[in-house]
């Protein structure tokens, strides 16, 4: 069934890439997200970026015009990792991750803060760190030698976009650094993981055929709704590119020129 067809009642979006490129709004994104919200679609934010906590989007995004609040429309890939460490019984954590991660973490965790020979943790945690220093990789590095511990990524994007279609590293360029250093694979806990997607599904009490996920790039964005059986929209406005989309294995379920085009694709009136 097309997806304009379909009634639609959970919208999972991307934030980088797909509302916003840095500081710019993307053409039509504002008006796109006012005619899907008052057609009583809920929208849930979801970003992979552990570098900033969710008030920070949540200002973000109402200075852009949307309003919106922290506990209705956003969920992120720190608070998938906090919850998945919970459930492990995870209790001391060594994290590489910006001052703001490190908060959201420090009521459910013991942190330790450096390597210690001799001290045992549960895990390592990486996260999309814009304050990494070199001692960062080095203590992690040292844990996953000597402890018998987990290792885990907030995301494994490799880079992150930003204005004027160029890009920053990310977190999965650090895992991969460590990766290499010590032969360990890390447990990537936000997108393309669909407990992300099953989570929220659980939370709104909608179907799969209710939801839908939106983003920019393939490995993540459309690879997470296709993984949880969802809808997964592809657009142009970010990473992907209408060539990377017709190589990669996994096709998104519809390919928009930007999140403007949607209102049309869902035949929501503006």
């Amino acid at each position: 069934m097309p997806i304009s067809q379909t009634n639609k009642k959970l919208a999972i979006f991307d934030m980088d890439g797909t509302i916003y490129l840095g500081k710019n709004l993307i053409p039509g994104a504002l008006e796109a997200l006012n005619a899907l919200s008052k057609a009583g679609v809920h929208i849930i934010f979801f970003t992979n970026n552990s570098s900033h906590d969710l008030n920070f989007y949540e200002k973000k995004m109402n200075d852009f015009g949307f309003k919106c609040n922290v506990a209705e429309h956003f969920y992120s890939s720190t608070e998938v990792t906090i919850e998945h460490l919970k459930s492990k019984g995870m209790k001391k954590l060594y994290i590489v991750g910006n001052k703001s991660m490190k908060q959201r973490f420090a009521p459910h965790f013991e942190l330790v803060d450096h390597y210690e020979k001799g001290n045992r943790i549960d895990a390592v945690v990486c996260g999309f760190c814009t304050e990494l220093v070199y001692q960062d990789l080095q203590d992690a590095c040292l844990y996953l030698l000597t402890n018998d511990c987990g290792f885990y990524a907030t995301n494994g994007d490799y880079r992150c976009p930003i204005e004027d279609g160029l890009y920053i590293p990310d977190c999965g360029g650090m895992i991969e650094w460590l990766r290499l250093a010590t032969g360990k694979e890390a447990t990537v806990l936000g997108k393309p993981s669909p407990v992300v997607v099953t989570t929220l599904m659980e939370r709104f009490g909608v179907s799969k055929e209710e939801t839908f996920v939106i983003g920019d790039r393939l490995y993540t964005d459309i690879l997470v709704g296709l993984n949880a059986g969802v809808d997964a929209i592809c657009v142009l406005s970010g990473e992907a590119s209408m060539e990377d989309v017709e190589n990669y294995p996994h096709k998104p379920t519809e390919i928009l020129k930007s999140i403007a085009d949607l209102p049309r694709l869902l035949e929501i009136e503006q």
